[in-house]
């Protein structure tokens, strides 16, 4: 059973599943609610998680002090965005968003402005985070009449790519720098020639941002593809080589070994970039 404990807002309840708290999500829920009473479930348009621990009870206190209408926006944007890019998204957004645009909007009204130094990188490696985040930047700009900067629309696109990871560990501007230096060594041992906006290209860049996801995770590829290895060894020793160059970055830079597996799908991205050279 579930029983409403506190009206959050208009559109957010706290309430209790089988003794455990819960905060549920639905546009008009909040409004009229009672403590004590029963909720309809086809009401509820999203269930996040227990509150169990500091991070969640953090969540349940943004409620308290950030405007109910920054929580609507927010999920809206969070429904635009799954549309966009999948619906791995995982919940925390509502709340990591709703606080980033309450402050934004604040830092806006009283002129303040903060540029994020990865704009060029997000635009570039990150086209559909970037995406929704002008539009989202747009829906900001008309619903709370004011004009966010050019790159509030990069910093919603962090949110999103945090949000991707089952963990949501804030690491999107390590993610993003990182993707940006290994696209840029393959670019330098390729040479010029690369096609940036060929298929394969976007294709290496998309491997690129996994790859990323896992190093700063330490959750690497551990499969078995020892015969792949030697093969790519005997026939594209340029690729591995390339290759051998990430590994060693990676190993200086994160103090993490990429075992063949990873090396592996590195060179069968690269030796694609090769081979369409002019």
């Amino acid at each position: 059973m579930i029983t409403i404990k506190k009206s959050l807002n208009n559109s957010m309840l706290l309430v209790d599943h089988d003794q455990r708290e819960m905060i549920l999500f639905g546009k008009g829920i909040g409004f009229g609610a009672k403590p004590g009473t029963s909720i309809d479930m086809a009401q509820v348009e999203k269930v996040f998680l227990p509150l169990s621990d500091l991070k969640s009870r953090h969540f349940l206190s943004l409620t308290d002090t950030i405007p109910a209408a920054f929580f609507d926006i927010s999920h809206d944007i969070l429904t635009l965005a799954r549309s966009h890019c999948g619906d791995k998204l995982n919940s925390v957004l509502l709340f990591t968003l709703a606080e980033h645009l309450h402050f934004a909007v604040e830092r806006c009204r009283s002129g303040q402005v903060i540029l994020n130094k990865l704009s060029w990188e997000v635009k570039r490696y990150y086209p559909q985070e970037y995406g929704v985040g002008l539009l989202a930047r747009a829906a900001v700009n008309e619903r709370f009449a004011v004009a966010l900067p050019e790159d509030e629309a990069v910093n919603i696109a962090f949110h999103l790519i945090n949000a991707s990871s089952p963990d949501d560990d804030g690491n999107a501007h390590q993610q993003v720098a990182l993707v940006n230096r290994i696209a840029e060594i393959v670019r330098y041992k390729l040479g010029k020639t690369v096609d940036t906006q060929s298929v394969n290209y976007m294709r290496f860049i998309t491997h690129l941002r996994y790859f990323a996801e896992r190093v700063l995770a330490g959750k690497i590829v551990l499969s078995e593809t020892e015969d792949f290895y030697q093969e790519l060894m005997r026939h594209r020793p340029d690729a591995m080589t390339v290759a051998w160059t990430i590994r060693d970055y990676v190993q200086e830079k994160h103090q993490l070994t990429l075992p063949k597996d990873e090396l592996t799908w590195l060179s069968i991205h690269i030796s694609r970039l090769m081979d369409g050279q002019a």
